[in-house]
């Protein structure tokens, strides 16, 4: 039985996390069918038929033969240790494969984190014009995990910060720091060739210049960081990723 055709990703066209689970599958070359879940316009993650799917309310989620995961970086690693074809993306030796856990890790709770208060008033508040405060709560009280919800609702009643904005800058700023170090010594993360602690990263450089965060994005500080930027969005995988059309542009 070919199971590469009983997998369904549900995911959202710019999702810096459905992209990274896109660049896997892309690596792997496996073959996928897509269920796009409107998170802005239709807000398709709060309805109960994809809570049923993700509990959380957020996007991705892969069904492989009716077994849900949820959680990018755990499908990405389900991904590489289920299928076989295309590129290995987990380094043979055990300190490396520990080291990229704790890359992933710093990627998930510092970068991720950040970069996701920074959009809520750089990028994201014209996605709600026109909607009222009550609209919005009561929409946010859908929200599946609840530490999701408390931040939803917190932002909703006082914004964010300069000092968050702040402090958000500073933690992505010591990991680029760090990856900055670990460039100058291996041209991947984990060593010699492009691993999921790569993969995890590849989106956010794309988000720093959305987001118009010019301290993110002058490589003169960070030379080494700026080559694996270059080579990391000149992968055939990352093109393909970010070739999925937003569907409401059409």
């Amino acid at each position: 039985m070919d199971i590469r055709h009983m997998l369904k990703l549900y995911h959202y066209w710019s999702s810096t996390c459905s992209r990274r689970v896109r660049i896997t599958l892309a690596e792997k070359q496996i073959d996928w069918t897509s269920h796009h879940v409107d998170i802005h316009r239709k807000k398709e993650q709060l309805e109960e038929w994809y809570k049923q799917i993700n509990p959380n309310s957020y996007v991705p989620a892969l069904d492989h033969d009716g077994r849900i995961l949820i959680e990018s970086l755990v499908i990405m690693q389900y991904l590489d240790e289920v299928y076989d074809t295309g590129t290995s993306l987990v380094p043979d030796d055990a300190y490396r494969r520990g080291m990229m856990r704790i890359w992933m890790d710093r990627f998930e709770y510092a970068v991720h984190k950040a970069v996701n208060a920074l959009s809520h008033s750089r990028s994201h508040s014209d996605k709600f014009v026109g909607v009222s405060h009550d609209e919005l709560k009561a929409l946010w009280m859908k929200v599946g995990n609840p530490e999701k919800r408390r931040i939803l609702l917190h932002r909703l009643e006082y914004g964010v910060s300069e000092a968050e904005e702040a402090s958000a800058i500073e933690r992505i700023e010591n990991v680029l720091d760090m990856m900055e170090a670990q460039l100058a010594q291996t041209p991947w993360l984990c060593g010699d060739t492009l691993t999921l602690a790569d993969i995890a990263m590849a989106p956010y450089p794309e988000r720093f210049e959305a987001n118009k965060l010019d301290m993110l994005t002058d490589f003169s500080k960070r030379p080494h960081y700026g080559n694996w930027v270059a080579k990391i969005q000149s992968l055939p995988s990352y093109k393909e990723a970010y070739a999925f059309p937003n569907p409401d542009a059409a």
